[in-house]
C-alpha cells in the first residue's frame, strides 16, 4: 500500500499554511490527494503509480547530476554528484565545463578527494552524494565562475565502469536584482500607472496604443515623473471574437505581445502602401474611427478587425523576406531570434483565424480539429508550410509590436527618464492558450487552476482559470521556459512587476471540479527562481517589483528583500493596530507604494461609495453588506483625514470631518498623493484615473459578464493631459514631495 500522504510531501504539496491573519490552517487529505492527481499522478492505478514512483526515485542516481544547478554569488559553489557507494579506489571524475561564451575547460579529479555529503539506499543499492567544488579545479586565469548559463557534465571512470552523466545547465547568478544608480543614491521617484488600452487620443483607432504610450511617457517626464506602469502587454487572442477573452491577466502567451497595441499609421510599410492609404483616407473610414474613439468602452473586436484588415494590405511577404533590403534583413533576424516560440505563436494565431473563418468555435487549441492538437505533429508542420505567408504575417505583427514598444521606451530613456516603461508579468496563461499548446516540455497542467485560499478579498477562495506550471517538470526542462519568460518581459522596460509574487515560492492549485477552498499549495524552488530572476534583471538592467500582497509567508518576504526586489505597499492596506493609517514615512523604503490598484475602486469612486452602489447593482453586495462596509468606510475616511491633517499633507482647504466631504475633491486628491510622495518608499505610483476624475473602475473582481471589465476608457485625451491645470498642480505637488523625501534621507 502506497503512503500517498508521504508521497505528496516528497513532491512538494504542503500539509498546512498560515493564512493572511496568521492563523494555522491544515490542508485536508482529500485536497492534497486531488492536487497530487492534478500534477499528473494516476491515483486510480496503484501498479502504474508504483512504477512511476520507482522510476522517479532512481533517475537522479542514474543521471549522476541534476538537470540544473543554480549557484548564487556568495554561496558555497557545490555541485552534487551521485555515485554508487562501491567504486574502485582508482575511480576518477572527468569533468567538462563549457562556458556560455563557448570556452571549454576540462579536468580530472580523483573521486576519493570529493567529499561525501550524504548517502542513501535506493532500491537495494547504496549511493553517495558528493559535493564537488568546481571553482577549486578551475584555472587561475579564469578566476571565479562567471555569471551566466554554462554547461557541465562528468564521466565516472574506475577502470571497469565508464558512466556518463546527463548534461547539466549550471547557472551562476548574482545575489541581488538590478537597481538603477539614481535609486541607489537615494533618489525617490514617482510615476503613473495606466491600463494602456484605456488611453484616449486624437489619433488612435479606438484603443490606446504604443504611439499613445510614447506621448504619455513624455507628458509624465515633463511633469517630473520617472516611469509609466502598464498592464500586462501579453499576447491575446486576435481571432477570437468572444469579448470575455480580453483580460490582460489571462493571455494566450506571456512571451509575446498583444498586437492590438500596434499604431498602424506609424508602421513604415503603411506609409508606402497606396492601397492601405487609400482605404483609410475615405470619409467612411474616418467616420468609423470617430465612432471607435468616441466610445466609452473599448470594442476589441471592431478595433482588431479594422487593424488586421489594413495590416493585411500592408504586409508584403516577398518584400519582408527580401534579404537585400535593410527592412527585410531586420525582420528575418527577428524571426530567427524568435525561433520556434515565435513560429508557434504565429501559427496558433493564423490557425485560429482560419478555423473561425470556417465556422469553428476555436476559442482554444482544444477546439481545433483533433489533428492539430499536437503542436509538433506532422499535421501542424504541414499546415504551417502550406500557409507560410499567413504564419509570417503574424510574425510580422509581433515584429511591429516589439519595434514600437522599444521605440517608446527608448524615446523615454533618451529623454532622461530613469525607468521609462514599467511592465507587468501576469501569473499565468489560460488552458486554451498558445503557451499551453506549444508546451513541448509538458510543464503546464490543464487539470488544475492557479488560485488563492480564502482571504478577506475572497472569503470563498479564488480560482483564476490559469494553467499552473508543474515545478518538477520545469526543473527537468532546465527552467528553459522560465528563463525565456523573464527575459522576454524585461525587454523595452526599466522595471518589471511580478504579479502575485507569492508564486515565486508556491502556488495554490485548485484541481478541476473542486472548489477554491479544496486546493493545496505546491512549492516552487524559490532559491532557483530568485537566482534566475536576479541574473536576468542584472543583464537587462531591469528593476524588479514584487507584488507581495495577500497571503505571503515571512520567509518569502525576507528572500525578496535580500534579492533586492521592491515590495508593494498599498495605502489602504497599511493600517496600525488601532485602525489608524500608518504614516508613509514609516513604510518599508525598499518598496513601491500606491493608493489603489486596477482591482480597486478609483479614489473618486471609493470616497463617493460608487463601488458599493455598483456592487449592489451587480449582486455582489446586499443591503446589509453595503451598510456594514459603508459604516466601516466612513470611519476609515475620518482616520485618513486625521492622518493627512496631522502630518501636514493637507491644510484648512480640506475639512477635518469626513461627513463634510461627500465627494472626493481636487484638494483632497492632491493631499493624499502628496502624503504618499513624502513617504519613505523608493517609488510611488499614482493612478491616472485619479488625475482625470474617473468614477468607474476598470475591473470589478468577482464579476464576469456582469460588468465590462478591462474595457473602460479614460475621459481625457493623452494630448490634453499636460494642459489640465489640476494635473499640473497635482504633479507639481508630487515632484516637490518626492524631492523632500529624497533630501530627508541625506
Amino acid at each position: 500500500m502506497i503512503d500517498l500522504e508521504n508521497f505528496a510531501d516528497r513532491v512538494g504539496i504542503a500539509r498546512d499554511y498560515l493564512d493572511c491573519n496568521g492563523q494555522y490552517t491544515r490542508i485536508t487529505r482529500e485536497a492534497r490527494l486531488a492536487t497530487l492527481g492534478a500534477m499528473g499522478y494516476d491515483l486510480s492505478n496503484e501498479q502504474a503509480l508504483q512504477e512511476r514512483m520507482l522510476k522517479e526515485e532512481i533517475t537522479p542516481y542514474q543521471e549522476i547530476l541534476d538537470p540544473v544547478c543554480v549557484i548564487r554569488m556568495g554561496e558555497h559553489p557545490f555541485i552534487m554528484v551521485r555515485t554508487p557507494e562501491k567504486v574502485s579506489e582508482a575511480a576518477v571524475l572527468r569533468w567538462t565545463l563549457t562556458l556560455e561564451n563557448g570556452d571549454v575547460h576540462e579536468g580530472v579529479t580523483p573521486l576519493d578527494e570529493i567529499e561525501i555529503a550524504d548517502y542513501e539506499e535506493v532500491q537495494g543499492r547504496v549511493y553517495d552524494t558528493r559535493r564537488f567544488i568546481l571553482t577549486n579545479e578551475l584555472p587561475m586565469s579564469l578566476g571565479c565562475l562567471p555569471l551566466g548559463y554554462h554547461s557541465f557534465k562528468v564521466v565516472i571512470e574506475d577502470g571497469v565502469m565508464h558512466t556518463q552523466s546527463i548534461e547539466q545547465l549550471l547557472i551562476m547568478t548574482p545575489l541581488r536584482c538590478y537597481v538603477p544608480e539614481p535609486m541607489m543614491a537615494g533618489q525617490k521617484m514617482w510615476g503613473v500607472s495606466v491600463q494602456l488600452y484605456s488611453l484616449r487620443s486624437r489619433v488612435n483607432w479606438g484603443v490606446g496604443d504604443f504611439h499613445d504610450l510614447r506621448l504619455l511617457l513624455k507628458v509624465v517626464h515633463d511633469r517630473g515623473g520617472q516611469f509609466v506602469g502598464l498592464n500586462p502587454l501579453h499576447a491575446g487572442y486576435p481571432a477570437n471574437p468572444d469579448p470575455d477573452m480580453i483580460s490582460p491577466y489571462s493571455p494566450s502567451s506571456r512571451r509575446w505581445l498583444n498586437i492590438i497595441y500596434i499604431s498602424v499609421p506609424e508602421v513604415p510599410e503603411f506609409m508606402s502602401c497606396d492601397a492601405a492609404r487609400e482605404f483609410t483616407g475615405t470619409q467612411e473610414f474616418a467616420k468609423k474611427l470617430r465612432s471607435l474613439r468616441d466610445r466609452d468602452y473599448v470594442d476589441y473586436k471592431a478595433v482588431l478587425d479594422l487593424k488586421l484588415k489594413v495590416l493585411d494590405m500592408v504586409f508584403d511577404y516577398n518584400r519582408m523576406t527580401d534579404r537585400r533590403s535593410n527592412r527585410g534583413k531586420k525582420f528575418l533576424e527577428f524571426v530567427r531570434q524568435g525561433g520556434e516560440s515565435l513560429l508557434n505563436m504565429a501559427t496558433y494565431d493564423a490557425m485560429q483565424r482560419e478555423f473561425y473563418d470556417e465556422g469553428i468555435n476555436a476559442w482554444g487549441w482544444m477546439k481545433f480539429p483533433k489533428q492539430y492538437h499536437d503542436c509538433q505533429g506532422p499535421f501542424v508542420e504541414k499546415w504551417r508550410e502550406t500557409h507560410k505567408e499567413k504564419v509570417y504575417f503574424y510574425c510580422y505583427l509581433q515584429f511591429l509590436a516589439q519595434e514600437q514598444l522599444e521605440e517608446a521606451y527608448q524615446s523615454a530613456r533618451d529623454d532622461g527618464m530613469v525607468l521609462g516603461t514599467y511592465r507587468d508579468l501576469a501569473v499565468g496563461v489560460s488552458e486554451g492558450s498558445c503557451d499551453v499548446w506549444s508546451d513541448t516540455d509538458n510543464i503546464y497542467r490543464g487539470s488544475a487552476e492557479i488560485g488563492a485560499p480564502p482571504d478577506p478579498l475572497g472569503p470563498l477562495g479564488q480560482s483564476w482559470g490559469l494553467a499552473p506550471m508543474e515545478p518538477h517538470a520545469l526543473r527537468r526542462s532546465r527552467y528553459s521556459q522560465l528563463i525565456e519568460l523573464f527575459r522576454a518581459n524585461m525587454k523595452s522596460c526599466g522595471a518589471l512587476r511580478i504579479d502575485h509574487a507569492a508564486g515565486l515560492y508556491r502556488f495554490w492549485w485548485v484541481p478541476v471540479d473542486h472548489k477554491p477552498t479544496e486546493g493545496a499549495y505546491i512549492y516552487n524552488n524559490i532559491h532557483d527562481w530568485l537566482g534566475i530572476l536576479a541574473l536576468e534583471s542584472q543583464r537587462n538592467k531591469c528593476l524588479i517589483i514584487a507584488e507581495d500582497l495577500g497571503t505571503i509567508p515571512m520567509e518569502l518576504r525576507i528572500a525578496l528583500k535580500e534579492s533586492g526586489a521592491l515590495s508593494y505597499k498599498l495605502f489602504f492596506g497599511e493600517k496600525a493596530a488601532d485602525g489608524g493609517y500608518i504614516a508613509p514615512q514609516d513604510y518599508e523604503p525598499q518598496a513601491l507604494s500606491a493608493v489603489t490598484t486596477h482591482d480597486m475602486p478609483t479614489l473618486m469612486g471609493w470616497w463617493s461609495d460608487y463601488d458599493l452602489r455598483l456592487g449592489k447593482e451587480l449582486g455582489i453586495y446586499n443591503d446589509e453588506n453595503v451598510k456594514q462596509i459603508g459604516d466601516e468606510r466612513h470611519w476609515n475616511k475620518q482616520r485618513i483625514l486625521d492622518s493627512l491633517h496631522g502630518l501636514g499633507s493637507i491644510g484648512d482647504e480640506v475639512p477635518r470631518r469626513a461627513a463634510d466631504i461627500p465627494e472626493m475633491t481636487p484638494d483632497l486628491i492632491i493631499g493624499i498623493e502628496r502624503h504618499m510622495c513624502r513617504g519613505s518608499c523608493a517609488l510611488f505610483s499614482s493612478q491616472i484615473e485619479d488625475w482625470t476624475g474617473v468614477l468607474k473602475p476598470v475591473n470589478v473582481p468577482g464579476t464576469f459578464r456582469e460588468y465590462p471589465n478591462w474595457r473602460r476608457k479614460l475621459t481625457v485625451n493623452v494630448e490634453d493631459l499636460d494642459k489640465d491645470n489640476f494635473v499640473k498642480e497635482l504633479t507639481r505637488a508630487m515632484t516637490q514631495a518626492r524631492e523632500e523625501a529624497s533630501n530627508r534621507r541625506h
